[in-house]
């Protein structure tokens, strides 16, 4: 049984006997990003039925007991073989923020279809409350088809992913200049890992109730310091250039995001100090301190050197 208080409610959580005999089928959908991929291979460990969702199940790389399934959320008809006799689930998307026809209500549709009793859902800090108006509206949208849904559920809200510092790794091939967006803005990033530890634990133990949690890393750094670590573990003096408004725009459109859009998420980040908060939650959840930065990086930077 693990207890826990999600940031903000102040209520305590505990197991529900009818809930911890969930030993079904886990659906893992994402399986092959940073996060899913992590909680596949935590769930593997503890032995769990593991079924893996990707849109190219033949390029999948997971290990050889989980089920890899094909599965589209611009297909929706794609996912009901997916969701099958499957007890739980895992939910994310890929799905750049401000897109139509979310994908979380596909998910979700497909859920409700084959009984799935239980969900865990991979959203974001503070639901999204704090970014530009249509980004928070977007983000409630995606929550509501989950905590609407009627299904008992658990709430993800990691704030920056340490991972999203490995876009820096084709730059250190090429020299030691790193472009870095918003380098002086203070963050409490956390390890995928850690994300999925908490994930595991919420599907190896349901809680008695539907819940959110908050998680974030244990400390507030800057992309700047982060960026002088990776120097220290590499033993290599790197230098960090902040790209401009424009070009941080572009970067965010290649990658599918409205130009519209993006534009106003990055005035609306540079006018505020969110994201610096440091929640307990997942100490409370796995018993131990979260990940540091260094203590990630000394892992997935370290093969650079």
């Amino acid at each position: 049984m693990w207890t826990t208080c999600s940031k903000n409610r102040g209520n305590t959580l505990t197991s529900n006997p009818s809930m911890s005999n969930l030993h079904g089928m886990i659906l893992v959908t994402g399986a092959t990003g940073h996060v899913g991929a992590e909680v596949v291979a935590r769930l593997v460990a503890l032995g769990r039925p593991v079924r893996a969702m990707t849109r190219r199940p033949a390029a999948a790389s997971v290990p050889a007991e989980v089920e890899v399934v094909a599965g589209d959320c611009d297909e929706p008809a794609s996912l009901a073989k997916a969701f099958e006799g499957v007890e739980q689930a895992f939910l994310m998307t890929a799905q750049p923020t401000g897109s139509p026809n979310l994908h979380t209500v596909v998910q979700v549709a497909a859920a409700k279809a084959a009984g799935v009793k239980h969900l865990v859902k991979l959203s974001v800090a503070d639901g999204g409350r704090h970014g530009h108006e249509l980004v928070a509206a977007w983000h409630q949208q995606d929550e509501a088809a989950v905590t609407e849904s009627g299904i008992a559920h658990t709430m993800l809200r990691p704030g920056r992913f340490m991972s999203n510092t490995l876009a820096w790794k084709h730059m250190l091939r090429r020299g030691d200049t790193v472009q870095v967006p918003f380098s002086t803005r203070r963050t409490s990033a956390i390890a995928p890992e850690d994300i999925a530890a908490v994930a595991v634990a919420a599907f190896t133990d349901p809680p008695s109730t539907s819940r959110t949690l908050e998680l974030s890393g244990p400390e507030a750094l800057t992309p700047e310091q982060e960026l002088a670590i990776v120097g220290e573990i590499l033993g290599r003096r790197l230098t960090l250039v902040e790209p401009t408004t424009e070009q941080t725009i572009d970067g965010m459109a290649r990658g599918g995001m409205d130009r519209e859009l993006a534009a106003k998420m990055i005035e609306h980040v540079l006018a505020g100090d969110y994201g610096a908060d440091i929640s307990p939650v997942v100490e409370q959840v796995l018993g131990r301190k979260p990940t540091t930065f260094r203590d990630w990086a000394e892992k997935h930077f370290k093969e650079e050197s």
